[in-house]
């Protein structure tokens, strides 16, 4: 579970930024686990603002790692792909950083990478073993060659598998990359491999115009999940009755009553709404989540969907118990703060502020003091009280 992200010099966010999945008081939620450490974690987290105020730019950096953790470049002239900040004349001199900490299986590990286009400067992981944390390796670029060292005391690597780990990576990937190249096995790095592999799935933004490959195969190999998904849909009202893969066509199940009597009609996939598709899209992938425990984020997941239906993913999604899966979104819908003390914890809300010199900050709601003396949180904000609004003449 992820319990933090810090990046600098990335897209919007010219300075530090740190977003927490730690509460910071008591949550009666059951959005809440905790760690054997004793550390808690939320489980869930929005981050609110106006238009171009840098909120999918947050989300577009878990990605960004994510895709970069994975990507095996053909050449070291290939890039990295990182974008910095560029509104400032001297933005290509100043590299891009990022931390991260969180648990794999209860041990909490600490992930640092400073990047920039052409190259990756630093890199670095740590465990924590004890209340300090142990180098699990460390890397640094030396006249465009990648300079690797293990910990001895914890990684046992013969000199012949440093240099095959060594001579595989290249200055424009990541540690990590390197391990789908080699057969090498590395202590904790592969628990974060196989972390990255099974429960981080990738960023999911804007709708659907057709249901994924993914999703088809998902509905025609698993009853459990046609099971589910009829049943939120029938919750959700939704007037589908069952949904057939036929030939990795999707179709849609619909009853109706006319002079007739009752009626069952199957129609393709393009007669259904913006809104159904994303819906079964979005189901099917926090179906998934839920499964892993993985952790998944949702760019604008107001788009094509009703206020109630949004609510009632994350009411389900927050509800399911004993899970370790995190949510992140982005939104719009600022009514969404109503739902505080409903079905999350005031911890769990972020906003996005671009200022005049185009640099995104990012605060938290539970940063503001005086929150329990407001009759409503949502009324405060659109009175400007917490900013992150947009400025309409």
């Amino acid at each position: 579970m992820l319990q933090e992200l810090k990046i600098r010099n990335f897209k919007s966010f010219r300075d530090e930024v740190e977003l927490s999945f730690e509460p910071t008081g008591n949550d009666r939620y059951n959005s809440v686990v905790t760690m054997p450490d004793g550390v808690n974690l939320l489980r869930f987290a929005v981050v609110l603002g106006a238009n171009a105020s840098g909120k999918s730019n947050l989300l577009d950096a878990i990605e960004f790692l994510h895709v970069f953790w994975n990507k095996i470049p053909m050449t070291n002239d290939d890039g990295t792909d990182v974008q910095p900040f560029l509104m400032r004349s001297d933005a290509l001199s100043h590299d891009t950083e990022f931390e991260v900490k969180l648990y794999i299986d209860g041990i909490r590990y600490w992930y640092q990478l400073v990047i920039n286009p052409e190259k990756v400067c630093h890199e670095n992981l740590y465990v924590y073993l004890s209340d300090s944390p142990t180098k699990v390796f460390s890397r640094e670029d030396v006249n465009g060659i990648s300079k690797l060292n293990f910990n001895p005391d914890l990684v046992k690597l013969s000199s012949a598998e440093v240099e095959v780990m060594t001579m595989n990576c290249l200055r424009n990937m990541s540690v990590l990359a390197v391990l789908k190249k080699v057969n090498v096995s590395v202590p904790y790095l592969d628990n974060m491999r196989k972390w990255i592999d099974n429960r981080m799935l990738p960023l999911q933004s804007g709708s659907f115009t057709s249901l994924s490959h993914d999703v088809k195969r998902l509905l025609a190999d698993s009853p459990e999940f046609r099971e589910y998904l009829m049943q939120f849909a029938k919750e959700a009202d939704f007037n589908i009755s069952d949904i057939k893969i036929q030939k990795m066509v999707a179709l849609f199940g619909h009853t109706v009553e006319n002079e007739s009597g009752v009626e069952n009609h199957f129609l393709p996939e393009s007669c259904q709404s913006a809104g159904t598709k994303r819906m079964v899209e979005l189901e099917s992938l926090i179906y998934t989540q839920l499964k892993r425990q993985a952790f998944m984020c949702i760019d604008e997941i107001e788009a094509s969907m009703h206020p109630n239906l949004m609510e009632y993913i994350l009411t389900k999604f927050v509800n399911s118990r004993d899970n370790h899966s995190q949510l992140l979104v982005s939104t719009h819908y600022d009514p969404i703060l109503k739902d505080i003390e409903d079905i999350f914890g005031k911890d769990s809300v972020w906003f996005t502020e671009k200022g005049k010199d185009g640099n995104t900050t990012l605060f938290s709601l539970a940063d503001f003091k005086g929150l329990n003396k407001l009759s409503s949180i949502h009324r405060a904000y659109m009175n400007g009280q917490f900013g992150a609004l947009p400025n309409v003449l």
